[in-house]
């Protein structure tokens, strides 16, 4: 069988086109614009969205609840792969880690060649009655549904996905003999003719290495990939000429440089209708470090953070990589997440938003452990129950961080969204992919989201609204209306505080945009904003304005002047360090705001370099009142006398005696409140001082640097 790889396409069209004329002589203008435009849809931005067969059961979404005409394709995940007789993989680290027999739509055992492609799970594929089923029709369950979508939307094709993380264990196998690649490439064909489908997807992670560690792996994948997909696509074409349809066929791929280099991208490429690029799932809890599950670009403060890949894992790396590759760019369906990642016990780190920090586990999830559903974050943690909405402008992903529990999730929304679609448009993709439909905006057992579905914002502004291809509809002109309402909640010296009343559009505010000084300083997704980085007693002019889905922007709000507080900077008593100053056992010195204590004789060694062996170690932040540098008498920091912060005489830091700092005896520092430092247990209703203010601690904890009173409201309250 000799295949013209994916050229015939271009020929198809010119084939197409003559129809169209012929027509346009047989029926009239009328009928060809009608024809003209259903082959521009064809050509229109890609909009894939995966339906996990399981959805259909804890999750209670169903087939009859996706939207279909905001959509081009539906990925129905997964279809396996039959090895002597069962499929499913039993290795230990898969998230199920279980075989079954091979089995028909009907639940009854098959014997069927090795490379078979399967139903994954028979009776929610084929067996589960939907409304409007009857007990004896062959075909119920899933692929049933999918069916009846197909009908209410005609445009909407099916493709079935095979693999996937859990089942990719058998495709090198598979890949690795003609018979096996013939036998997958023939049940390819049956499977999308009796289920009615229009395609196929190999979801295969991954060839030469990555993936489960019980999967079958070759170093001769990269090139049998290759073959593999070949075969498929044989096959394939020689089913669009008996059957006069059009079949598809893709890939699901990984956006890492080993992803690249183990695969032939170019060769592949040129035999697949487009390639999905797995464009998240770059950090998660697999990793300690708190980082961002789908960013759109390099932030260098992450690389500067040492997180693991983070000049490689970002989306344009991974779309760059697979253009030096040799995809052309058309061919590249930029994958999005309907879905965060988090981490749990993540320090709040300098900024105080927990973000590329260290932590000490993964939350609970919606569904999974440290995974959670957009509807989920939309309607229970974006700014709610203790979490702050953050944006990383040089990522473009916001992120939720919880100080109370140093919980950090990742996400995305629409305005990430926006900026991804952009990003589309501006290189030329092929379109947008996205893992999964049920976790958009929607009513679960789990959550109860009514704001803005992601689903929306990508067929809003790829293909206005309308349907699947561009110029299908009239582009959403009409902007917001201009927020109003706008007023200071609360300032600091280097910050404001801002909130306004929601605008109205025609039809969504997707979110807005602050400016200070006729500049833009923050973009947020609800209708309040803390904008940072300010200078102290200086007056500053804001302005807020509405964006919708399609990127129009309201007029202005009404500007507001604020003026920042002053400036209160606390005295320390402690010399800042000095690289010709000699120091000995018990000397103290402050270097960038910290005090540190020398444990033996130093000289030229910077503190902050010190490490946990060096000849440092840290005591805390440096506030009014920390003691003396070098005293061994009254009031020394390291003397044993009345006054000494180590000693347990009178007036001890520590001590329990008459003016200990969290003591009630006389010289207590501001009535027995001791002074914030970190690595110290806090307990409800303890007070300390910290930038000449008092606190009260609000939930008990072991102190860090970086959670200090003035940066953690949830843990402490000015008194």
């Amino acid at each position: 069988m000799v295949s013209v790889k994916r050229g015939k396409k271009w020929s198809a069209r010119l084939m197409l086109m003559s129809m169209l004329l012929l027509i346009v002589s047989a029926f009239g203008p009328t009928t060809f614009a009608a024809a003209f435009a259903s082959t521009q849809q064809e050509d229109g931005y890609k909009i894939v969205g995966y339906f996990p067969s399981w959805g259909a059961y804890g999750r209670n979404f169903n087939v009859a609840d996706i939207d279909g005409s905001k959509l081009t394709h539906i990925n129905y995940a997964f279809a396996d792969i039959c090895w002597n007789g069962i499929h499913g993989n039993p290795d230990p680290a898969s998230p199920n880690p279980q075989t079954w027999s091979c089995q028909n739509e009907a639940g009854q055992a098959i014997n069927v060649p090795n490379g078979t492609i399967v139903l994954g799970d028979p009776w929610i594929d084929a067996q589960k009655s939907f409304p409007g089923d009857t007990w004896d029709q062959p075909i119920r369950g899933n692929l049933n549904e999918l069916i009846k979508l197909k009908q209410k939307y005609p445009h909407l094709k099916t493709i079935i996905s095979v693999g996937g993380w859990s089942w990719s264990n058998r495709f090198s196998d598979v890949a690795a003999t003609d018979a096996t690649r013939k036998a997958f490439a023939q049940s390819a064909v049956d499977f999308i003719r009796k289920y009615q489908m229009d395609g196929v997807d190999l979801d295969w992670e991954y060839p030469v290495s990555g993936g489960l560690p019980g999967n079958s792996y070759r170093p001769e994948d990269k090139q049998n990939h290759t073959l593999l997909l070949q075969e498929v696509r044989n096959y394939l074409d020689a089913a669009e000429v008996a059957d006069g349809k059009t079949y598809t066929l893709t890939i699901a791929s990984s956006a890492s440089p080993t992803y690249a280099q183990n695969n032939e991208l170019d060769e592949i490429s040129e035999i697949v209708d487009w390639i999905n690029i797995m464009t998240y799932d770059f950090n998660g809890g697999w990793s300690n470090q708190s980082a961002h599950n789908s960013p759109l670009y390099l932030d260098n403060a992450a690389v500067a953070a040492n997180v693991e890949n983070a000049a490689t894992f970002n989306t344009n790396s991974g779309v760059q990589g697979h253009l030096d590759a040799g995809v052309p760019a058309e061919k590249i369906v930029l994958g999005v997440p309907f879905y965060g990642r988090g981490w749990t016990g993540c320090a709040p780190g300098p900024n105080g938003d927990g973000q590329y920090q260290q932590c000490t586990g993964t939350p609970a999830g919606t569904w999974e452990a440290g995974v959670f559903d957009y509807g989920d974050l939309a309607a229970n943690y974006v700014n709610k129950n203790g979490f702050v909405r953050y944006w990383n402008d040089e990522a473009k992903v916001p992120y939720l961080y919880n100080a109370a529990s140093g919980t950090f999730i990742s996400y995305d929304d629409p305005q990430s969204f926006e900026n991804k679609v952009n990003y589309i448009k501006s290189k030329g993709l092929g379109g947008a992919m996205f893992w999964e439909l049920s976790g958009d905006c929607r009513v679960s057992s789990k959550f109860s989201c009514s704001g803005t579905k992601l689903l929306d914002v990508l067929a809003e502004q790829l293909n206005n609204g309308e349907g699947p291809g561009p110029g299908t509809g009239e582009p959403d002109t009409t902007p917001p209306t201009a927020p109003t309402g706008l007023t200071v909640t609360g300032k600091t010296a280097t910050s404001v505080s801002l909130s306004w009343t929601a605008a109205t559009d025609n039809k969504a505010v997707t979110g807005y945009q602050v400016f200070k000084d006729g500049a833009l300083a923050s973009s947020v997704a609800g209708t309040s904003a803390t904008i940072g980085g300010l200078s102290s007693n200086t007056t500053y002019v804001f302005t807020v304005k509405a964006r919708d889905a399609a990127g129009n922007l309201s007029a202005a709000s009404a500007p507001l002047s604020v003026t920042t507080d002053e400036a209160v900077t606390p005295a320390c008593p402690v010399a800042e360090w000095g690289a010709s100053t000699i120091y000995i056992g018990g000397d103290r010195a402050v270097y960038n705001g910290v005090i540190y204590e020398a444990k033996w004789w130093t000289q030229g060694d910077r503190p902050d370099q010190s490490g946990e062996w060096g000849a440092w170690k840290v005591i805390g932040p440096c506030v009014d009142g920390a003691g003396g540098n070098n005293g061994g008498s009254e009031g020394g920091n390291n003397g044993g006398g009345e006054g000494g912060n180590n000693g347990g005489g009178e007036g001890g830091n520590n001590g329990g005696g008459e003016g200990g700092n969290n003591g009630g005896g006389e010289g207590g520092n501001n009535s027995g409140a001791g002074a914030w430092a970190a690595g110290v247990a806090y307990t409800v209703g303890t007070e300390v001082t910290y930038n000449g203010s008092t606190y009260i601690c609000l939930q008990s904890h072991t102190s860090l640097m970086g959670w200090e009173p003035s940066t953690t409201p949830a843990l402490w309250q000015l008194r």
